[in-house]
C-alpha cells in the first residue's frame, strides 16, 4: 500500500516567542536562549527573542494602564507591539536567572505591562482568558547558583512554579505550563556539566517544536472534517 502525504497549505511558519531577562551578554541564560533558537531554526519554525534588557524595557506599569474601570483602555505603543507579536506566536518562552528567589524585576515588570495588559484582577480570578494568550502553552528556563538540594531544601522551586508559572498558566487561560530548572550555573562552571545542560535545552525545545507541529496539523485536521460535515450536511 502506497500512502501519499498531502502537505499542509501555505501557513505562517510555527513561532516561538521568547522573553529574555538577563542583562549580562555572556550569561549561560544567553547561552540558552541561542540553542533554543538554533534547535527551532533548524526545524524549520521560528523565534522571535525580546531581550528585555537590551530593549531598555521599562518595568513600571503606569496608573492609567491599569484595569481598573472596564472600556476605554488603549496600550501604550510599545506594549501594543509587544501584544502583536504574542498574538502571532504559538508559544511564550521565557529566559531568566532567579533572583531572590524570584525572576528579575524586569521580567515581572513584562507580566505587569504586557501579559497582564487589559486583564483586571477580576478576570485573573474569573480566568476570562488574556485574549494574545488564551489556549497557549507556557515554557521557562530559569537559572540558579546554586544548587538543586539546597534550593529544595528552601523550597524554591515549587515556590517559584506556584507563584509564577501555575499562576500566570491559570490565570490567563494558558493550555499548560513547563519549566526547565537548571542548578549550580557559576562563573566557573565546568564544560562537560554546560554541554549536558544545554543539550537540555536543545531536547526540550526538539520536543516542543515536535508538539507543536503536531498540534497545527491536528487542528488543520479537525477544521478539514468540520468543513466536510457542513458539506455533507447541506
Amino acid at each position: 500500500m502506497t500512502f501519499n502525504a498531502q502537505p499542509l497549505p501555505s501557513l505562517p511558519p510555527i513561532r516561538h516567542l521568547l522573553v529574555y531577562a538577563n542583562p549580562a551578554a555572556d550569561s549561560f541564560d544567553h547561552a540558552i536562549v541561542e540553542r533554543y533558537v538554533a534547535e527551532t531554526s533548524r526545524r524549520g519554525q521560528e523565534t522571535i527573542v525580546r531581550d528585555l534588557y537590551a530593549m531598555a524595557f521599562d518595568p513600571v506599569l503606569k496608573a492609567e494602564e491599569r484595569p481598573l474601570h472596564g472600556g476605554g483602555w488603549n496600550p501604550a505603543p510599545e506594549i501594543a507591539t509587544e501584544l502583536e507579536l504574542i498574538a502571532s506566536a504559538d508559544i511564550l518562552v521565557l529566559v531568566y536567572p532567579i533572583w531572590f528567589g524570584l525572576p528579575p524585576a524586569i521580567l515581572k515588570g513584562y507580566v505587569d505591562r504586557v501579559l497582564g495588559a487589559g486583564y483586571s484582577f477580576r478576570d485573573m480570578h474569573d480566568q476570562s482568558g488574556q485574549a494574545a494568550l488564551e489556549g497557549k502553552p507556557l515554557l521557562s528556563f530559569s537559572t540558579s547558583g546554586t544548587s538543586d538540594a539546597w534550593l529544595s531544601e528552601h523550597g524554591q522551586p515549587m515556590s517559584l512554579r506556584t507563584i509564577f508559572d501555575v499562576y500566570l498558566w491559570r490565570g490567563f487561560c494558558m493550555k499548560q505550563s513547563d519549566h526547565i530548572m537548571i542548578d549550580s550555573v557559576v562563573p566557573n562552571i565546568s564544560t562537560a556539566y554546560a554541554a549536558e545542560q544545554l543539550e537540555r535545552v536543545r531536547s526540550t525545545a526538539e520536543r516542543t517544536c515536535s508538539t507543536l507541529a503536531s498540534d497545527r496539523h491536528a487542528g488543520y485536521t479537525a477544521r478539514v472534517m468540520a468543513r466536510r460535515a457542513q458539506g455533507s450536511a447541506g
